[in-house]
């Protein structure tokens, strides 16, 4: 393709991959973006055309079982030049060379009918949901959470090791370096529920673009799912607060409704390679992003 070339993204295109998100009304700050560096500086790419930056593309790798693709942004003026396209086949050659068995991503409506032609299949829908928080909503909440019968605290780092096994069986590979990076990013905004079985869930949040972003939050039962939603709104003010929850998770469907959270969009999780390691979805009350899954 003429005009086209790709390298890997640096910090000082931070600023324009936030141009580029912001076009598109996404969530993601400028920490997110050193984020994805610190995950696999090497997998993250921006593309130029004519000598002028166009797109963004970002990859992260869960050891041999997966990896994900994501910010897969083009600027307006560059689009249907096939800019993605190649950024993809980029992205997936990366990953798997690196030995990764599956590539997965959250596709949004525009984006999958790039994501099909490369050979991407569905595996469910994920919806985001949005809440305008205030003190009467968080009270709503307490009265719901009070039927969890186990502890609720926040999550330390010393907890971070039980909580990396206890999610791996969940989301279906270990990403204890997520984990640990997104607890001390806003630990506030982190919080773990037990009882006499164990861990029965967590739920770590942060600060977004323009709403506290929900991820990852994952629960044995909807109780403990509650219990941890009311802590962290207790702790938020007011404003936004979005989760992304995966559709097999009919309870979790069933607690935003009651909750007062409305949807604001859908992705579809689609996947490449054999799906070997698909997790407990059903048990997902908040992803850890589209980005990574």
């Amino acid at each position: 393709m003429n005009g086209l070339r790709v390298r890997e993204l640096s910090e000082r295109d931070i600023p324009f991959a936030m141009t580029l998100k912001n076009i598109a009304g996404w969530n993601q700050t400028d920490r997110d973006w050193q984020d994805y560096l610190f995950y696999d500086r090497e997998g993250c790419f921006l593309a130029e055309y004519d000598g002028k930056e166009a797109a963004t593309m970002t990859t992260i790798r869960y050891g041999d079982r997966f990896g994900w693709i994501g910010m897969v942004l083009v600027h307006p003026d560059d689009r249907g030049r096939g800019i993605a396209t190649q950024l993809l086949q980029l992205g997936i050659r990366h990953l798997r060379d690196q030995g990764v068995r599956c590539i997965k991503l959250d596709a949004t409506a525009m984006g999958k009918k790039v994501y099909v032609p490369l050979g991407f299949a569905e595996e469910y829908d994920v919806r985001r949901y949005e809440l305008e928080a205030s003190p009467s909503k968080r009270e709503s909440k307490g009265a719901t959470a009070s039927e969890y019968r186990g502890e609720v605290r926040s999550l330390t780092e010393a907890d971070l090791e039980e909580i990396a096994v206890y999610d791996a069986a969940i989301f279906g590979a270990d990403r204890r370096t997520v984990l640990k990076r997104l607890r001390a990013r806003e630990h506030i905004y982190a919080f773990v529920t037990r009882d006499d079985r164990g861990i029965t869930g967590y739920l770590m949040a942060h600060q977004g673009y323009e709403a506290v972003q929900i991820g990852p939050w994952a629960a044995s039962d909807v109780q403990a799912a509650e219990t941890l939603l009311a802590s962290l709104l207790s702790s938020v003010g007011g404003g936004k607060v979005f989760f992304d929850l995966p559709c097999p998770n009919v309870h979790g469907i069933q607690m935003a409704e009651i909750a007062g959270f409305r949807i604001q969009r859908t992705f579809c999780r689609m996947y490449l390679g054999v799906n070997a390691n698909p997790g407990m979805p059903q048990l997902v009350y908040g992803t850890s992003g589209a980005e990574k899954g």
